[in-house]
């Protein structure tokens, strides 16, 4: 009988896979093994193992299979055990991807002696950039209550959010708002 392996167990390149599930799952809403084959450069049969071993051996209540949208859905009782689930996380590892982008492929880094030092935590709630992710990846459209340095008294707008741009600083939504008729960014 296999015995059950803790987190601390896990192979580390197992637990970058489970990481990547647990990161697409949450903040893109749906997991399929072109996420892993793509990343890691494996079989569709080794990431269909993978997933099935994540769900089996570690979070069996995390992701659900939907066939409507053909991949894995993160269910109401999520809870991560292999990434932290703060947007500010998310964000920040959106950025570092971006960064690194041009400049890893095929490189082996020692990342023992180096320290990525952040700016200020400009916290945004997940209930806040989920939909927005989604309103994104989808074309929707959101309603949303706008407060500016002009006015401070929050104010109604229908908006269709396209981009989100990081500035070094802070996250802004690039959207078109329907009340001016026009692109903009929202802070």
């Amino acid at each position: 009988m296999k015995r059950k392996q803790t987190i601390a167990q896990v192979r580390w390149d197992l637990a970058l896979r489970y990481r990547l599930i647990e990161t697409v799952a949450w903040w893109e809403g749906r997991l399929t093994t072109v996420h892993l084959t793509q990343s890691f450069g494996i079989s569709r049969q080794q990431a269909s193992k993978d997933i099935n071993t994540y769900i089996t051996e570690h979070a069996p209540k995390n992701l659900t299979y939907d066939r409507q949208i053909k991949g894995y859905v993160p269910s109401k009782q999520f809870k991560p055990l292999f990434i932290d689930d703060s947007a500010s996380a998310y964000l920040h590892l959106l950025y570092q991807n971006n960064a690194r982008a041009p400049h890893v492929e095929g490189l082996a880094l020692a990342y023992a002696h180096t320290k990525v030092l952040e700016v200020p935590d400009r916290s945004i709630k997940a209930e806040i950039l989920r939909p927005l992710l989604k309103a994104c990846r989808e074309h929707l459209r959101l309603d949303i209550d706008y407060v500016s340095l002009n006015s401070p008294e929050p104010e109604g707008r229908t908006i269709a959010p396209h981009t989100l741009v990081y500035t070094g600083m802070r996250w802004h939504v690039r959207a078109y708002c329907e009340k001016t008729a026009s692109t903009g960014t929202l802070y």
